[in-house]
């Protein structure tokens, strides 16, 4: 076919650098090369709703478009990484969208560092991923917006967990790391530091378990349920020392009697969470009996930085979702 050259009117109004022009070139990203051209033509603004109506994509399409923007480089500013995460009413279906076999090359082909995080979750995992895995891989890459070093962490720190409760020869599955990918989602462990902090915590909780499993007289050779895991990871993430889960666990016996009822022990430690009372020094105040635990008891305080509005609220929304799960 004979070369065709065109007459692009105006072509002085809008401008577009030999560096973007050869990024979405490379990357072959129709939904990521409209929706650049037309962020160009509103002069660096984005109105989700303008562009799917305009481009005719859908919501999550714009959303993974500005994705890849963000990760070539082709966007940045306070807004773009928080552009670029999907809102979070496209993260209740707990469902990834399903990629062809053509578009997962596609991606490892266009963006190394997709590629660089499917050889490290492998080698990890001590297996070749399978079409299934890639897809729930690329999911998560693209659909839930986590960062490649965030994902990595995620696969490390889940890997550990498995082998540490079931054996070096065992690794977790890539249906349950995306599980556990929609709840980082969900709870904003979307960067690096937030996801060394989240990991930090979980590795001080498991340290705790066997003075807890004492606290709450359970067998200390055997292993905790999956339930009961999760609640006790929820309340020391979220600060309860081990004096106020002690104190929760006897008003729960008080009133419920043995064996232990998780779920009413559990809204124990929400309703005080949510008064701001996580010390037992502030809970007894606030229970009018004043601090009757000898001083020589006392934890050494912990260097731990005080919680933030943001995780105040992840904080809240931990506690919820064990509230759902009753």
């Amino acid at each position: 076919m004979d070369d065709k050259k065109f007459h692009l009117p105006d072509q002085e109004n809008y401008f577009i650098s030999h560096h973007a022009l050869t990024k979405l070139l490379r990357r072959a990203d129709g939904n990521a090369t409209l929706t650049y051209l037309y962020i160009l033509q509103q002069r660096g603004a984005l109105h989700v709703p303008g562009a799917m109506e305009v481009l005719r994509l859908s919501e999550q399409e714009v959303y993974n478009a500005i994705r890849v923007l963000a990760d070539l480089g082709l966007v940045s500013g306070s807004d773009a990484r928080q552009s670029a995460a999907p809102p979070k009413e496209l993260l209740q279906a707990d469902e990834l969208p399903q990629y062809t076999a053509a578009e997962i090359e596609q991606e490892m082909t266009a963006d190394p560092a997709f590629a660089a995080l499917v050889k490290e979750a492998g080698g990890i995992l001590g297996k070749i991923l399978t079409a299934p895995d890639l897809n729930i891989l690329m999911g998560i890459y693209r659909h839930l917006g986590l960062p490649p070093e965030v994902i990595y962490q995620l696969v490390s720190h889940l890997t550990k967990e498995h082998h540490a409760r079931y054996g070096p020869g065992k690794s977790p599955t890539l249906r349950g790391i995306e599980k556990v990918a929609y709840t980082w989602a969900r709870n904003d462990i979307t960067t690096l530091d937030a996801a060394l902090s989240h990991i930090a915590r979980r590795e001080h909780a498991q340290s705790e378990i066997g003075r807890l499993k004492k606290v709450l007289d359970l067998p200390l050779d055997k292993k905790l349920s999956p339930t009961q895991e999760k609640y006790i990871f929820t309340w020391l993430q979220i600060g309860f020392d081990i004096e106020v889960i002690a104190h929760a666990y006897d008003k729960t016996i008080i009133a419920k009697g043995a064996p232990l009822a998780w779920a009413y022990m559990n809204k124990i430690l929400a309703n005080w969470q949510e008064k701001g009372l996580t010390t037992i020094d502030a809970i007894e105040t606030s229970e009018g009996k004043g601090s009757t635990k000898p001083q020589s008891k006392k934890h050494p305080p912990t260097t731990e930085a005080a919680p933030n509005r943001e995780e105040i609220a992840r904080n809240r929304r931990l506690l919820e979702q064990m509230k759902q799960k009753r």
